[in-house]
């Protein structure tokens, strides 16, 4: 029988979260949000023990998307304290190499291509057609929009943001908390929390 997967948001990506889910064999067992409402919403996040315990749910994944990142990690710990597995989402469609590590609670939509040697954390987002070269470390509740790619040997440290198109050159760090812009090309290092864009990408008080 299926597993009943309760997703952590009911926005735009919760919902290709859970066509996912579903692509890996789980039955979706609704969502949660900050508030009640809303098309297969059963309840609030601050319900989330109770949910679990009511509907039978077994296992959860967030749901919140990039405009909400910096909740993310606090809302992956709600699961973790409610008991809940936190299953890791490959899609079928996807190319992974077998000795890939992947984290618990991290999602790989389709396309995406993961490399030989490749670490990804906890609760990481790879969208679709992401490529991850071999070698590299994503780093815990890290973001990689749709056609990233992280040439080989490439390091995320926790909680980076990537946009749509971004390229990493091999060797690079990307300091926790980054954003690089989308379609930036990274070829030196990026500080913590810095912001980058443009080709090559620059921090956004030089790119002016």
């Amino acid at each position: 029988m299926a597993r009943r997967l309760l997703i952590l948001g009911a926005g735009g990506h919760g919902r290709a979260v859970a066509d996912l889910a579903a692509a890996c064999g789980f039955t979706l067992a609704g969502f949660t949000d900050r508030t009640a409402g809303g098309r297969d919403v059963v309840g609030t996040d601050d319900e989330l023990p109770a949910l679990a315990a009511r509907l039978g749910i077994d296992a959860g994944v967030v749901g919140v998307g990039s405009t909400a990142i910096g909740r993310r990690p606090a809302i992956f710990e709600r699961l973790g304290a409610a008991r809940l597995d936190t299953p890791a989402l490959l899609h079928p469609r996807a190319t992974a190499s077998p000795g890939t590590r992947l984290g618990p609670g991290s999602v790989v939509f389709a396309g995406s291509v993961v490399g030989v040697d490749v670490e990804i954390g906890v609760n990481v987002v790879l969208y679709s057609g992401a490529v991850v070269e071999h070698e590299c470390r994503v780093g815990d509740h890290a973001w990689l929009s749709p056609g990233v790619v992280l040439s080989g040997g490439v390091t995320i440290e926790p909680g980076a943001f990537l946009g749509a198109g971004a390229v990493v050159v091999p060797g690079i760090t990307i300091g926790r908390g980054a954003v690089v812009a989308a379609g930036a090309v990274v070829v030196s290092d990026v500080a913590p929390g810095a912001t980058v864009l443009g080709v090559p990408a620059r921090a956004r008080e030089a790119a002016r």
